[in-house]
């Protein structure tokens, strides 16, 4: 299988996030956090969608000044995406385990966080052990607060800044 240079695929892009429902940010309460900048836990989430699973999300990012709107697919199996959808993958928010890149066309985490940004949502006070793995990868570590939600919008803000600047770098690779 051959993914052709670093250039972003056709198409509307694809964010994967963890099927795991221990990670922070999941298909559940992703779109909320994206679009409103606002945390949701997932089993919040999953009881209020009566455990209804979706397959994809579509998560909109303003662009402030030209009133525009960019589309992302959020997905959360991998295992679901063609060839020719990996070009289209342009973030991952990563569970910190190994496995979560099983099966995943790249050879090792220097490739995959060559080609693809990686975002790492964590509780400001969770121990740095749960981060250790983490920080050995090129991603970006996200803190969120347990109980300060008007902090939520700053997390997510972030992660949009850092995704866009990732996605015009790759652009003129």
């Amino acid at each position: 299988m051959h993914l052709k240079g670093s250039k972003i695929g056709e198409g509307v892009p694809i964010i994967l996030v963890p099927s795991a429902s221990q990670t922070l940010i999941t298909i559940y309460n992703v779109k909320e956090f994206l679009e409103d900048g606002v945390f949701v836990p997932t089993d919040v989430k999953m009881k209020a969608m009566r455990g209804v699973r979706p397959d994809c999300v579509t998560v909109q990012k303003k662009l402030s000044r030209e009133r525009a709107v960019a589309a992302y697919e959020v997905r959360d199996k991998p295992s679901t995406l063609k060839p020719e959808d990996w070009d289209r993958v342009v973030a991952v928010f990563v569970l910190g385990k190994e496995w979560q890149f099983k099966d995943w066309p790249f050879k090792d985490h220097v490739e995959i966080f060559n080609k693809i940004i990686g975002f790492y949502v964590r509780f400001e006070d969770d121990s740095v052990e749960s981060a250790k793995t983490v920080k050995q990868w090129n991603v970006k570590i996200i803190s969120i607060s347990k109980f300060k939600r008007h902090q939520d919008r700053a997390a997510a803000l972030e992660v949009w800044d850092r995704l866009e600047e990732f996605i015009r770098s790759r652009s003129h690779a």
